[in-house]
Formats: C-alpha cells, sequence, structure tokens
C-alpha cells in the first residue's frame, strides 16, 4: 500500500474548472466516487455533513474550498463543526497513484454536491426502516448516481429518542463496480460506524454516570435542547473528522483494488471459480475417431495464426449471412441443433458452436455422435457423419447438413422452420455487434466473445439464488434482465447451478 500524507490546509480562492470523471475503467487508480457522513439534522433536516472525493489532475490550490464553504454555514453545532487547525478542508496525496483526497462539509463541484444532498435525503428518508440499525441499501439511477448506504445510530443522552441517525453513501456513476464492491465497502464502512458508536457510548455512559435519565425526570427539571450536538461533542475525539477523511480516503484508494481483472460479470461469494486457461478436454463427448482432430485443434489453439479458425466469424463464413443471427440463436436458446456431414467439415464448426455456450454447459454437446440415440438424448449440439439418419427440421430442431458439392455457392444446408423473435436476445446483439465490429481481431473478438458469454452465465446464476419470484424481478432489474433474455435465461438456468 502506497503512503498517504494527511495534510491540513486553508485553500485560497481561484478558478476551478476541473470535472469529475465517473468512469472506473483503471482499477490502478482510486475509485472514482464520493463518500459522504450524512446526518438528520433537527433544525435542518437530513443533510450531508463531511464530503470526500477525489482529484486527479487538478492542483488544490485551484480549489474555491473557501468559498464553498462559507456559502453552506448552517447555525447548528451538528452541521457548522470545526474540522480543524484552519476549518476549510482536509486534504491528503497518495505517492505512488499521484491523486489527491479532499474532504469538506460540501462536495466543492456544485453538481456533485446536488447529487450528494439528493441521496443524502433519500438515504436517511422515512423509506428506509429506522429501526434496522446497520443496514445497507443500494439505490439510484443513471441520472442521480447509484448510492450505496449504510445508516446507522449514535448514542446521544440529550437527542430526542437518545440517539441520532447517520449515514454514510458511496456514490458513483458505475451502477455494476458499486454492486461489485459492496463487499468490500459493506465490511469496511461497518468498521466506521462502530468505531463511531463506541465513541458516543462512552460519551454517553460517562454522562450518565454524572446524571442518569431517571434522575434527570424524577428532578422536574425542564430539559430542551434546541439544536442537535455535534459529532465532535458525541464522541468526544477532537480529531474525529481527520480519522473520517483517513478512512474515506483509504476507501476511495482501496475499493478499486478489490477487484482483479477476471472475464467474468461480479464478484458474488456464491459463482463458480473462474479458470483463466481453456476447457479441459473431458468437457467435451467425443468419439474416439475424432481424437486426432482434438489433438490438432489443442495444439492450434495456442498459436495466433491459426486463432482465426475457432472465432464466431468461421460459423458466419460457412452459413449466409441470414442465417448466421439464426444459428446464434437457437445455441444460446436450447433449441436442438444437428450438424450433419464428415467429421473433418463439421469437428472446426463445431469448436466455435461451442463458444456460444458457458464451460458448465459444454457437457451438452456430442462431437462425432455415433448413434441415433444420441440425437433423442439431452444433448443439445451434436455431430454427426452423413450415415446417420437424423429427424426432420422443425421448430425444435434446427438441421446443418455438410453438402458434397456446392450447391449456389454454399457448401451447406440449413434448415428451419422457426422464426427469430423481433426482440433478440441482449447477449446475441452484442455477440452480432462483436462480429461485425472490424476493428476486431479474431484474437480479440474471441476475448469478447467469452466476455460476455461468462456476464449472461453470472446473471443466470444470481436469478438462480433469488428465493422468490419477487426478490427474481427486482434482480432482473438490476442486471438489466429484459423479456427477449427470458428464453436464454430459462435454458441456461436450468444447467447452472
Amino acid at each position: 500500500m502506497s503512503t498517504i500524507a494527511l495534510i491540513y490546509n486553508e485553500i485560497p480562492v481561484k478558478p476551478w474548472h476541473w470535472a469529475l470523471d465517473w468512469s472506473a475503467k483503471n482499477i490502478k487508480a482510486p475509485m472514482n466516487a464520493v463518500i459522504a457522513l450524512c446526518h438528520f439534522c433537527e433544525a435542518h433536516g437530513p443533510c450531508a455533513i463531511f464530503c470526500t472525493q477525489t482529484l486527479r489532475d487538478t492542483k488544490i490550490e485551484e480549489l474555491p474550498l473557501e468559498q464553498n464553504q462559507s456559502q453552506s454555514q448552517k447555525t447548528c453545532s451538528a452541521c457548522n463543526y470545526s474540522m480543524g487547525r484552519n476549518n476549510s478542508g482536509i486534504y491528503s496525496k497518495d505517492t505512488e497513484s499521484g491523486a489527491t483526497f479532499v474532504s469538506t462539509r460540501v462536495a466543492v463541484l456544485t453538481e456533485v454536491a446536488t447529487l450528494v444532498k439528493q441521496a443524502a435525503v433519500l438515504s436517511l428518508s422515512n423509506g428506509i426502516d429506522s429501526n434496522k440499525d446497520g443496514e445497507f441499501v443500494f439505490f439510484g439511477d443513471s441520472t442521480r448516481g447509484h448510492i450505496l448506504s449504510h445508516k446507522f445510530r449514535v448514542g446521544d443522552m440529550q437527542a430526542r429518542g437518545y440517539f441520532q441517525l447517520y449515514s454514510i453513501i458511496v456514490l458513483m456513476k458505475d451502477k455494476y463496480f458499486l454492486l461489485n464492491t459492496k463487499p468490500f465497502l459493506a465490511e469496511h464502512l461497518k468498521k466506521v460506524s462502530s468505531e463511531l458508536q463506541a465513541g458516543a457510548n462512552k460519551t454517553k455512559e460517562a454522562e450518565e454516570r454524572r446524571q442518569s435519565e431517571r434522575q434527570r425526570r424524577l428532578s422536574g427539571v425542564p430539559f430542551l435542547m434546541h439544536s442537535s450536538r455535534s459529532l465532535l461533542e458525541l464522541t468526544g475525539e477532537e480529531n474525529v473528522f481527520a480519522q473520517l477523511h483517513s478512512h474515506f480516503s483509504w476507501l476511495l484508494l482501496a475499493g478499486s483494488r478489490f477487484l482483479t481483472e477476471h472475464v467474468t460479470f461480479g464478484n458474488l461469494p456464491w459463482l463458480p471459480h473462474q479458470s483463466s486457461g481453456r476447457p479441459p478436454a473431458q468437457r467435451l463427448t467425443y468419439n474416439s475417431s475424432t481424437l486426432p482432430m482434438i489433438q490438432k485443434y489443442e495444439e492450434s489453439i495456442d498459436d495466433p495464426d491459426q486463432e482465426e479458425f475457432f472465432s464466431l466469424r468461421h460459423i458466419k463464413k460457412v452459413v449466409r449471412k441470414e442465417e448466421f443471427a439464426t444459428v446464434c440463436y437457437c445455441a444460446l436458446t436450447g433449441v436442438k441443433i444437428i450438424v450433419r456431414g464428415a467429421p473433418e467439415r463439421t469437428f472446426r464448426f463445431m469448436v466455435c458452436l461451442k463458444k456460444l455456450l458457458p464451460e458448465p454447459m459444454h457437457n451438452l454437446m456430442r462431437i462425432d455422435a455415433q448413434h441415433q440415440h444420441s440425437i433423442s438424448s439431452e444433448y443439445k449440439i451434436i455431430s454427426v457423419s452423413n450415415d446417420i439418419a437424423v429427424p426432420i427440421a422443425s421448430a425444435s430442431v434446427f438441421r446443418i447438413d455438410f453438402l458434397d458439392k456446392q450447391v449456389n455457392g454454399h457448401e451447406v444446408s440449413v434448415k428451419w422452420p422457426g422464426e427469430l423473435p423481433r426482440k433478440l436476445p441482449d447477449l446475441m446483439v452484442k455477440l452480432l455487434k462483436a462480429v461485425e465490429e472490424k476493428n476486431f481481431t479474431e484474437l480479440v473478438l474471441n476475448k469478447q466473445t467469452k466476455v460476455l458469454i461468462e456476464e449472461w452465465k453470472n446473471k443466470a446464476t444470481c436469478l438462480n439464488h433469488a428465493k422468490s419470484s419477487s426478490v427474481q424481478v427486482k434482480l432482473k432489474k438490476v442486471l438489466g434482465v429484459q423479456p427477449q433474455d427470458q428464453p436464454l435465461i430459462n435454458y441456461w438456468s436450468t444447467h447452472l447451478h
């Protein structure tokens, strides 16, 4: 971990030109997010009182920090607290990435401050059960940003109900990045809130020793609090906001490093281990006569010059352009595909079809089946030789016959009486677009295909773990699963566990 130097500074007013970069593509850099401490003030309602954000290309001297903070002055001590020596802001610098972390009462950029203010209101609103101390809630949209909210109580003998309501929110534009880092963020945000609660409990116990609440009520002395007490008063810690800045800055720096670059969607605990190597040969069912071709395939798959023979573009070269989409749809949604022809002609085609299924479903393929009963079994993609009888094409059977002689310039005959739906599954649309992308080499296309297949494999796995239909509906909204994706989800969910 690189060193973060903690510095107090009062910053002169100069023109401000920095714009917040919301993307989270470079995981070596700190997270592009805002972390804010929010408070439900008796005088002003829910509001953010401490915001930490990342700067990269902006110099500290260029920030109008003092001007922005003077515009946010409020009368109560909970909102108008002292942050430190010069009371303007706290900043620290990461020596490795060069990023600067700035903490202020209000986010420096007006647009970001507005988003944080809206998120604070939602985080502490009545829509979230205040009885659930320490809960985590995810909400937001592409316009107002996506928010992970952690709400908790801080004990206060002088507050209504003997506690004050706080929350810590993490706001960013990248929904999936935020969801994937939620386990890491939740673990450490819980530690921050527990630290604040422990400090407040010590203060509360000290006050109770001086005069218990029962003694105060029996004395008949009226007790009125016109405003909430600040976090500094509640915890008794003079440098509480410096400590919060340190915690939040570390989370912004370490949050991006929580994720590693895998070909997968998500990093959830129930997902199977992701292997970086190619699937083992035994996951496909082969005929012994095909083994020499398998060996040749495995020797050539690591050769970049041979990579083009194993991309989806090979399927497009074999079938007609309008039939390519049909082949992809049937493979993705579970329509049985029968490829008929000599093994040396069908093998490469079958290897390419394999790329349309996630690894756990590769056992649904049968290469060079020697018996007719294999066709009626659970295999979904089968290749057979010309001397084996196969069923005629139907809505549930897609046939591809490799011809001995070309007919009208084509070496295969494709038969399927079914029709493509008006709206295609999202995965299929992206695959078709990737195949048409001229800037993609065959190697890049293969990588992109694997990324897309793994993404939807994990979506289907997540939906499998939904305990009720209502939870599944909510999860589909989060994952972006549309009605046109349902045939694919139904098929994959059956075979993914």
